[in-house]
């Protein structure tokens, strides 16, 4: 029987990403006895399941509020900080109209994208593939941070105070430039060190 994995998330909320209890009793009860649930450290569950089966249960699981994604090399779903001074505050809206946009698309490699609603900086952007911070009413981003490795190290930063109306394009952006120049299984912080930070800062000039 052939097995397909997909990813499960369960959006953005105050308080952090949360499944709940009645989604994960409707996910355990569905994908069958055979199947293969993996937490990551993205906060995703990874679902390998019978093939024939998973168009029918990942209806499902939409049905039941939560978000299904692909898995391999594509953009993740984002990477959030729990709002802990609130929705409006830090940013809710836009980090949820920034995962629509960008999880999903394809890259030669999965890609991380992390957003924090302040310059705390908790859900730690900075150790992501890309990182967005809040401050104040405008966004940081930065680049190529690695949380794995002898050589982990925090990324760099590529625009300040980019305003919420051009995030998603400068983020975007990016995206397309890696799916366009990078090389297949490239890392993206070896990208961002191959092409340079200088030339990234000159692709998003015209969007930012």
């Amino acid at each position: 029987m052939s097995m397909k994995k997909f990813a499960v998330t369960p959006g953005f909320e105050v308080g952090g990403s949360l499944f709940k209890p009645d989604q994960l009793a409707l996910l355990g009860s569905i994908v069958g006895k055979n199947a293969k649930i993996e937490l990551t450290s993205f906060q995703q569950l990874y679902v390998e399941m019978n093939e024939d089966q998973v168009e029918e249960v990942t209806k499902k699981l939409k049905e039941a509020g939560l978000q299904i994604y692909p898995v391999g090399p594509y953009v993740k779903s984002l990477k959030t900080c729990s709002f802990c001074q609130g929705a409006e505050e830090e940013g809710l809206h836009v980090a949820a109209a920034l995962n629509k946009a960008i999880a999903g698309m394809e890259a030669p490699s999965a890609l991380r994208v992390g957003y924090t609603g302040c310059t705390n900086a908790c859900g730690e952007p900075l150790l992501q593939d890309i990182g967005v911070v809040k401050n104040k009413e405008v966004f940081d981003v930065y680049v190529g941070g690695e949380a794995k490795t002898l050589n982990a190290h925090t990324g760099q930063l590529l625009a300040i105070g980019v305003p919420e109306e051009k995030l998603i394009d400068v983020v975007k952006e990016l995206i397309l430039y890696f799916q366009q120049h990078g090389k297949k299984r490239e890392k993206f912080s070896r990208f961002v060190n191959r092409v340079g930070i200088d030339h990234l800062k000159k692709i998003i000039h015209s969007v930012s």
